[in-house]
């Protein structure tokens, strides 16, 4: 068996803990601030944990720096992992599995926990190769429906103005394709193959959204921009619904559908609560 020592035991158990709590967060329910707090943290953590479990045999570059990569690796991809959480959450809803995130932050518990009694193989052990590469994913040509709703959501204003980084987003839409993820996602996640121009601030939660109602649930269209490109088109429950796990479980069922950009309503930050003309 594997001694620990008590220092070791600590932080193991303060890791374990740090990421079962963070599993058990809904990203969906975040808001701009509370998620940029949830994406840091969670970088943050799972850089903490490499730096604390890789031996110096182990470690890529070395354990600090390796923490410092997985951290920003993490950071960087958030947007994908929140997708795939989303699309397991609703597998498990539809197994029948009545609590999925209090499952998953016993599975991410563990897994924390493993990677202190499992001592890390030498480069030698892993018969000193790097692991292979993933391929990237494939993309296909944005739908005309998706695009549609984007250029609404960038639009100018009917009062005039425009938003700040509105027209470097505009030049983007022709060169933009769509992660193929398959079926039975609410989500659209952007690849921009040509940015000419990025929008500043470089990472945000655009200013302006779109209200829909779809099989009695009030959602929101939000696009969110990524180092000053096109990064995912979300879809999400609007804070009033009180019936927030249904409304999600409903985005998973096969006859949900984007909106048409006549069925939104946009609205923007700085407006008051009146919701603003429907588009025609």
């Amino acid at each position: 068996m594997t001694s620990i020592s008590s220092g070791r035991l600590l932080r193991l158990t303060v890791a374990a803990g740090a990421v079962g709590a963070l599993t058990l967060i809904e990203p969906r329910r975040l808001g701009p601030w509370t998620r940029a707090a949830y994406r840091v943290g969670t970088a943050a953590v799972s850089g903490l944990l490499v730096a604390d479990t890789t031996t110096e045999e182990g470690a890529l570059l070395d354990p600090a720096l390796d923490g410092l990569l997985t951290g920003g690796v993490t950071l960087g991809l958030m947007d994908l992992s929140e997708h795939l959480d989303h699309r397991i959450v609703g597998g498990l809803h539809r197994l029948g599995v009545s609590r999925p995130r209090l499952l998953l932050a016993g599975i991410g518990a563990a897994g924390a926990a493993a990677l202190y009694l499992v001592p890390t193989p030498t480069w030698a052990e892993r018969g000193g190769e790097l692991a292979p590469s993933e391929d990237d994913q494939a993309t296909v040509e944005m739908p005309e429906q998706v695009r549609a709703l984007i250029a609404a959501l960038l639009a100018p204003p009917a009062d005039g103005g425009d938003h700040a980084g509105a027209p470097a987003l505009r030049t983007q839409l022709d060169s933009t394709r769509v992660i193929d993820v398959g079926s039975g996602s609410s989500d659209v996640m952007l690849v921009v193959e040509r940015a000419e121009r990025l929008a500043v601030p470089w990472n945000q939660t655009w200013p302006v959204t779109g209200r829909f109602d779809q099989g009695g649930f009030c959602f929101s269209l939000e696009l969110q921009i990524d180092e000053g490109r096109l990064g995912m088109l979300s879809v999400m429950v609007l804070d009033e619904d009180e019936r927030v796990d249904e409304a999600l479980e409903f985005l998973d069922r096969p006859g949900y559908e984007l909106p048409t950009p006549q069925a939104i309503t946009l609205h923007h930050e700085s407006e008051s609560e009146e919701p603003s003309d429907a588009l025609p």
